[in-house]
């Protein structure tokens, strides 16, 4: 066995009811707090309000950032950032899906930073954060993107239609809160589409180049977690125990992430979601899954073996390598469960922009394709994405 390492710092409170305890684990680290949330869904749930009341409770103030988006860019972070410098906050909280996760985590970092956060994220001399980062506590409200295990933020750069990570140590949360009661109140589009990215970041951990026996171990089980649970979930989405099994899940996933990072699929996604902002980032990796166990499941049997056995589509009483060329069938049966066997097509790409795509791919997620371990040339990603055009 070749030597690993296996690093993630972060707290964590899982459970029903945990997510009452916000108030108490933010004023470890701070007396003077940023709500960074989206514009409306924690207001309409209650979870802010919530979250203000505990806040309050343990005697830190509170400023509500209220404007990330889905997809959120350098110049909302940099609005939040000068907020954030303006009132003094010694802390950042923040309270939704992956979206106001990845832009809190970039808040931190330029709340206290002289530079904008572009210069953070561009390909070439880009800065990095330092320790003068503000701390963060994390409560996530859906099961998916694992953004709040990880070191990663994900910011659109307007100027430059790029969408990439920052990647630094200062940015893994302090504590992360995930409580499935907290998630009940997502809609059926978003389970779904959350589920497909964790499932995205199971599979791409266990097939990475940096996958270790600990993340193959976190792989395997949520992989198993995603296709009992994730067509549960979506189909009643007040089920508690389908949303605690995929809050599970998507911890897994945030392990597997936080020590793999990413690769193809994330590569090719995150240009196409920089182009057309309004694609949710799972359905933009839903369109690729069945493409990319089909050209691929021969180059490792064993792995492609193993997912088709997790998601109920294996061989019984074989050697798992047999089960390899049925793991495109049990992804679209499980895609097909939640409504998103669906193509490139469908979320409005254009088949004349997929070698765009593949080129800004190569251009600034190149790291996350040189993780998959298949030497994957541009013609290889152009195909791909040919052949995930259409609904499979």
């Amino acid at each position: 066995m070749d030597p690993f390492d296996f690093h993630n710092p972060v707290r964590l409170r899982f459970g029903v009811g945990v997510f009452d305890e916000i108030g108490g684990c933010a004023s470890d680290y701070g007396s003077d707090a940023l709500v960074v949330t989206g514009a409306s869904s924690a207001r309409k749930s209650g979870l802010l309000d919530r979250t203000l009341e505990r806040l309050e409770e343990a005697g830190v103030a509170a400023t509500v950032f209220d404007r990330i988006m889905p997809n959120p860019t350098d110049e909302i972070v940099d609005e939040g950032a000068e907020l954030a410098h303006e009132h003094g906050v010694d802390l950042i909280v923040a309270l939704g899906g992956g979206s106001p996760m990845d832009a809190a985590k970039a808040i931190a970092i330029a709340a206290t930073h002289e530079a904008p956060i572009r210069d953070y994220l561009r390909v070439e001399d880009r800065l990095e954060a330092t320790e003068a980062t503000l701390p963060l506590i994390a409560a996530t409200t859906t099961s998916g993107t694992s953004s709040e295990l990880t070191p990663f933020a994900v910011i659109t750069t307007v100027s430059a239609t790029m969408k990439s990570a920052i990647r630094s140590p200062y940015i893994f949360p302090r504590v992360a809160i995930v409580d499935p009661e907290a998630t009940i109140t997502c809609p059926e589009s978003v389970t779904a589409n959350t589920g497909v990215d964790v499932l995205a970041h199971l599979m791409e951990g266990y097939f990475s180049t940096e996958a270790n026996p600990l993340t193959d171990l976190f792989a395997e089980r949520g992989i198993k977690l995603v296709g009992r649970w994730l067509p549960r979930a979506v189909k009643d989405c007040e089920d508690i125990e389908a949303r605690e099994m995929m809050s599970l899940a998507n911890v897994y996933a945030g392990y597997v992430l936080s020590n793999c990072g990413a690769s193809v699929m994330h590569g090719l996604e995150h240009p196409i979601s920089a182009l057309h902002p309004e694609v949710a980032h799972g359905a933009g990796l839903a369109v690729m899954m069945i493409a990319y166990a089909e050209h691929y499941w021969d180059r490792d049997p064993y792995r492609f073996g193993r997912i088709a056995q997790l998601l109920g589509r294996g061989i019984a009483d074989a050697p798992v390598e047999q089960s390899a060329e049925f793991a495109s069938d049990a992804l679209r049966g499980l895609l097909a469960s939640i409504g998103l066997d669906i193509g490139l097509e469908d979320l409005g790409v254009a088949l004349e922009e997929i070698e765009r795509i593949v080129d800004d791919a190569l251009l600034y997620m190149g790291g996350a394709i040189a993780k998959t371990p298949i030497d994957l040339s541009r013609d290889d990603l152009i195909d791909l994405l040919e052949d995930s055009f259409t609904s499979r």
